[in-house]
This record gives structure tokens, sequence and C-alpha cells, in this order.
């Protein structure tokens, strides 16, 4: 369906929902289910190319034979999922590139590890003799059985079992061998275009915050690759030109815009693990995206973080937070918290005022936007009185259930969703609507008299 924002006076060719968002307060719901992370595995060395993979926090081992690890493995790709889902429901990740996948014939038979990469090589298989007929056939990983069958006594009686770790060729009898490891597994290396063909299908799922954990280059980090700016243009592309609410978390790009987190320093966790900035993208997205539209980050702890890497001082805190930087600190308990939950807007001026700026108000805007294509798609409601009736009707319903959540306030069910009802005809409803965001209380002023 097409959507995003429109002109008033250029209209739109195709048929959609159009939505602009204005300081003077506009859009709206069903409220669509927040928690999900979008996280490419860049450099990973196991799994399928170019393929959506969905771990949840209920089993998030369940696709352990396609990644090639557990999540609690210690691995750098596993690292970054067990980030984002220490706030996340939902991880989907995305291996940009396959690499040479690791095989040996032995046995009489030829096995071949199901993905390309350097985890392949980890793996191999033992055939010994059954004493009551057959073979005993063991996949293993490292030191792990990952596999075991028993009384089998061709190529073709194990390649119908389909193992999900070792494609198995061959024909003819088995043979015992006692352990043929395999061999030859090379790690992918994903080009800019497979990156770039990473971001256009993100078009086609469901998800609400995007971790991209690549770091700025150069002798001193003052390089931004161009694989950041890419992320900016999707990401404007998905909210301005779709009308699709998505954010995206990058480090060290200074993009100016509410879909983007920029975040600038990282955390040791307790068992000593460093997180760089780039790495703490995952747990960022992951707080972001579980965050409701009734809740502020600002404050939040990071769960398992002992220290900061980068730590700023007063003064370079507020010098961040003017360029719109994302942080971690300390907070009275000695806890790391979120400096200050918010996005790398720091350009203010119509239509977008500073309150843009805020994760919580941009979490309304989105969750309303994501509101108002499903509740008013194309070609639902007449484009006539009764019609404009039942479109008010919903729209109110839906501002209540806004402010009822505390995500709203100040609504006036008259005037804040009414149909122009002289512009309106056609195929064309034109619908104004008054949108006050609540945002938290994150500065106190307090005067205190002595008596």
């Amino acid at each position: 369906m097409s959507g995003g924002t429109f002109d008033p006076l250029a209209g739109k060719t195709l048929p959609g929902t159009y939505i602009n968002f204005e300081s003077t307060r506009r859009d709206a719901i069903p409220i669509s289910e927040r928690g999900i992370v979008l996280l490419p595995l860049l450099n990973h060395s196991y799994g399928p190319e170019k393929t959506h993979i969905t771990l949840t926090s209920a089993s998030p081992d369940a696709e352990m034979a396609r990644l090639g690890y557990s999540v609690y493995d210690p691995n750098p790709s596993m690292l970054l999922i067990r980030e984002a889902f220490k706030n996340a429901s939902t991880v989907i990740v995305y291996i940009p590139a396959e690499g040479k996948k690791a095989t040996l014939t032995s046995g009489g038979v030829t096995g071949t590890a199901k993905y390309g990469g350097s985890r392949g090589n980890d793996l191999y298989f033992s055939i010994v003799d059954n004493p009551v007929g057959g073979f005993d056939v063991a996949i293993h990983l490292v030191n792990d059985v990952v596999a075991e069958y028993t009384g089998i006594t061709t190529a073709d009686e194990l390649i119908a079992l389909d193992n999900p770790w070792i494609t198995f060729t061959g024909a003819g009898n088995l043979s015992a061998v006692a352990g043929a490891k395999l061999a030859g597994g090379e790690d992918g290396v994903p080009s800019n275009a497979d990156i770039t063909e990473f971001l256009d299908k993100s078009d086609n799922i469901r998800w609400n915050t995007l971790a991209f954990p690549v770091s700025p280059s150069g002798e001193d980090g003052d390089s931004v690759p161009a694989l950041l700016e890419a992320v900016k243009t999707k990401i404007t592309y998905l909210r301005d030109g779709t009308g699709t609410y998505r954010a995206a978390v990058v480090s060290g790009l200074d993009a100016d815009y509410e879909g983007i987190i920029n975040v600038t320093n990282g955390v040791k966790l307790s068992d000593g693990t460093v997180i760089t900035p780039a790495q703490a993208t995952a747990w960022v997205a992951g707080v972001d995206a579980a965050a409701r539209n009734t809740k502020s980050n600002t404050y939040e702890r990071y769960d398992g973080a002992a220290d900061i890497v980068g730590v700023k001082s007063k003064e370079a805190a507020e010098a961040a937070v003017k360029r719109g930087e994302f942080f971690f600190t300390f907070d009275e308990e000695g806890y790391v918290v979120v400096q200050y939950d918010i996005n790398s807007l720091t350009t203010f001026k119509k239509p977008k005022d500073e309150t843009y700026r805020k994760n919580r108000v941009r979490r309304v805007f989105d969750t309303f936007g994501e509101s108002v294509k499903l509740n008013f798609p194309p070609n639902r409601f007449d484009n006539s009185p009764t019609g404009w009736d039942v479109m008010e009707g919903l729209g109110r319903a839906l501002l209540k259930q806004f402010e009822q959540a505390g995500a709203i306030k100040n609504v006036d069910y008259d005037n804040d969703f009414k149909v122009d009802r002289t512009g309106s005809t056609g195929d064309v409803a034109i619908i104004s609507v008054g949108l006050e965001p609540v945002d938290s209380a994150e500065k106190l002023y307090f005067t205190i008299k002595t008596r």
C-alpha cells in the first residue's frame, strides 16, 4: 500500500494512506506490537545467506543449526543477539554473504557443511559398527553430538535423513570411520551491494528498530562509512516515503534525523566483555523496540553492564546531547544507565520542533501513524457524509485509546479528528488530526526554601 507524506496542493497519483506530522499536532491506531529488532550479522562465520532468520526470546536457540552456534556461545554475532534480547522479544537476523562450505569424503560418503563459513570446519562425523547391524552415525560440532542415527547401512539411508548440519552424498554401503573432520570452510565477506540488498529486503518484513553494528573508520574514527549513510537513506525512505515508521541505531553518524539513534560510547559487562559503541547498537535497538509509546528510556539500566567505555564528563555530556548523541552514564547508585533517550535530530524548524528529538515522543508518532494505516486503508469507507461520520467515530475512539494509555493528552474530541467535508470529494478524503504527545518528566527543577 502506498503511503508517506503529502503536499496538499500537489496531491498524489496512487491510492494510499498519506500522513503529515507537524508540530501543531497530528495522526492515529490498533497499536501494533513492538519489540522486534532487525540485526544483520555482517561477519558471521556460518549460515544461509540473504535469509531472514527469526529468533524469539522464548526459544532463542531454535535456529542453532542454521546459525552454527548457540546464542550463549562466546561468538561476536551471538554477543550481539544476546544484547538485543536483554529487552527485545524478537530478533530477526540476516547474513549478507555466505562463505565457502567445508567438506570431506570418508566412510563411503561425502559430507558437506549445510552452509558456508569457517564454522563448518568444526563439524565432523563418525561411523561406527552397530552390534545389532549396520552402523551408528554421529554428527559432532566441536565436542558436542548434535545428531545421532543408529542402524544405518547405506549412503542412501543416511542421505534420506536430511541432517540439518551436514549434507551427505554418495552411493553404496557405508564403512567405519572414527572421525571425519570437515575442512576448507571459509567466511564470506559482504560487499556494499550485499548490504544494500539487505536494506532493500527489509521493506518486506515487519520490525521496529534496526541495529547496524558498523564502526566509523579512519585513523581516529573520524570517517563514516557510506553504509551508515545508506542506512539513513533507507530509514528516511521508509518513514517519509512509504509511511512505514521504523528506526535505526548506528554509531558515529550525525544523521540529524529523528529516525536515527546515534550511539557514541560503550560499556564493559560484568564478565569483562567490552561492548563497543557499534556493538551497543544491538542493546539500544532492543530497548528502543521494546519500549511502548508511554515509556522513555532515559536512565534505563543496562542489564549486565559494570562499567562504561568512554565515559563523558559533564561538559562533554552536555555537548554530546546538543549533537544528538545517545550514550551511557552512571546513575546515583552507580548503575550504568542511558543518559538521555534522544535521537540524532538537532535541527529544529517547522514542521518539526524540539519534541521530535525525544524517542518517547517519536514512538507516540510512530505507533499513531501505524495505527492510521491499519485502521484507514483505501476503499474501506464511503466518501460521503455517512462514511465521514464512521471515520470520525473510529478516529475519536483511537484518540481515546491513546489518551487512556497515557500516550497523548489534552484531547479535544470534537476537533482533534475531523474530516474536511468541503474538500473531501471524489476519491480524496482530507482528515485533520490533533495530537499532543505525553513526554516523561526528565528535567526536574526544585526550589527549596528553608525556614
